[in-house]
């Protein structure tokens, strides 16, 4: 329990912390807001952390009970694209499937209060990919006739075979979709907007693990 609640500390120490993760993502090559500072087109982007490779890889999606209660497939549904995207970019990486961590996680009171590394050494894996969702929707805030997708989710990697805590790698991913901004609802549909946000968020959230290509967004 000390350990998580250590974590959430962590991620609000208010706008220095904030300042600071922009500046660590934006120098090392990680697409801090999901594609909105684009590195330069035709440049190589290194990878930020390289220690998921030919590992085996839990994700852990962590959702509140509000974002719960309006969207209760967010989990699989991150899980499942962020893990399209592994297999895509990283092949010889095992991962482990996502509805087994999901049941454990439903079956499991109190999961939450867990250390990280304790669930990823229950599973037997290597590494776990942790993902709290912070934001997670379709509409507009406020504007429930403008749909724009935003999902905003603090990402952290673990290696379960390290003493302590075992947390190699952190950062915050901030993704909209439309990224020119809200759209009337006749103008588009919640499916096509989840699906485009989703497919981004996971696509930032991936390419910190392998090197990349810039390109425009």
């Amino acid at each position: 329990m000390r350990e998580r609640l250590n974590e959430r500390r962590f991620w609000s120490r208010g706008p220095l912390l904030l300042l600071l993760l922009v500046l660590t993502s934006t120098f090392a090559g990680c697409n801090f807001f999901g594609g909105v500072f684009s590195d330069v087109a035709g440049q190589p982007v290194p990878a930020q952390y390289t220690g998921m490779k030919k590992k085996s890889i839990l994700i852990l999606v962590y959702t509140d009970s509000s974002t719960e209660f309006v969207y209760p497939q967010a989990r699989r549904e991150v899980s499942s694209f962020v893990g399209f995207e592994i297999r895509k970019h990283l092949p010889k990486s095992k991962l482990l499937d996502s509805s087994t961590v999901i049941a454990y996680q439903n079956n499991t009171p109190g999961w939450d209060a867990l250390p990280v590394k304790t669930i990823g050494k229950h599973f037997g894996v290597d590494r776990v990919l942790y993902i709290e969702i912070i934001h997670y929707h379709t509409h507009s805030p406020g504007a429930r006739h403008l749909m724009q997708g935003h999902i905003e989710a603090h990402v952290a990697v673990y290696n379960t075979h390290l003493p302590g805590s075992g947390r190699v790698f952190s950062t915050l991913i901030n993704t909209y979709w439309p990224k020119s901004g809200p759209e009337p609802v006749y103008d588009t549909d919640s499916n096509a907007v989840l699906y485009n946000t989703l497919q981004r968020f996971s696509r930032s959230v991936v390419r910190c693990f392998y090197p990349w290509t810039a390109h425009p967004e």
